[in-house]
């Protein structure tokens, strides 16, 4: 071997050597790999946070309405002018705000049904304490159901002729109750729908409770200029 041959081979050696010891441009690889990997982690989180809270504000919104009209002796068939706390439109601008910031009046709805009992109250009279005390079984109904005009399409009650109240709810004569029906349809990466074509389509939270009214009493949709007890609402 010519000493020019090793000295090449020696510098080549030195030159590879240096190069696998480098440092330089680590840092930038290191930013390409991780960088990206900790923005997913963060949208994940992100997504997580605010399907979870728009889960919670569903739940909120039907459990606050259902205490609030279970309070009322009567509701009035007015879905226009919130003018009295006990109307429809109170109660629809009432659910818009509880849901907030959730677009309720956009991407949901609210039902709310009160329910009789076939053989004693359905016509909306007083029930006397001898039937309520004799405790036989009732025969649950719908009295009345009404939805807000701003509600979309395929919203509807889960209640039905055949499953008014849940198989382990307890109805007896002379029992009343109210439901009240939320959903939402939540659109999950909502941020990154217009760069992903493929996202995640929405999906409907859903929320229904059932309350007995404060006044041992069936709940009316009562008309001022009308019925006292409507089944159906005008509006």
């Amino acid at each position: 071997m010519t000493p020019a041959n090793a000295t090449k081979r020696f510098a080549l050696g030195r030159a590879v050597t240096r190069l696998m010891r480098s440092e330089r441009g680590t840092v930038t690889i290191e930013f390409v790999i991780v960088v990206p990997l900790m923005l997913l982690v963060l949208l994940g989180f992100t997504e997580l946070y605010l399907y979870m809270r728009a889960v919670s504000l569903v739940e909120h919104t039907a459990f606050t309405l259902a205490d609030s009209v279970g309070q009322m002796s009567n509701v009035i068939d007015d879905g226009t002018k919130p003018t009295n706390a006990n109307s429809l439109a109170s109660i629809w601008a009432a659910s818009i705000q509880l849901a907030s910031p959730n677009q309720l009046a956009a991407h949901g709805g609210v039902i709310v049904t009160s329910i009789c009992d076939k053989t004693s109250n359905c016509d909306c009279k007083l029930v006397n304490s001898s039937t309520l005390l004799t405790q036989a079984p009732g025969t649950a109904a719908v009295l009345w159901s009404a939805k807000p005009s701003w509600q979309p399409k395929g919203m509807t009650s889960a209640i039905t002729t055949a499953n008014v109240v849940p198989a382990n709810w307890p109805f007896r004569a002379g029992d009343s109750a109210v439901a009240i029906e939320v959903f939402y349809n939540y659109t999950p990466f909502s941020m990154t729908a217009p760069f992903w074509n493929a996202a995640p389509l929405a999906t409907r939270i859903y929320e229904r409770v059932y309350v007995r009214p404060r006044s041992g009493q069936v709940l009316p949709l009562t008309n001022p200029s009308g019925s006292p007890c409507e089944t159906t609402p005008a509006v």
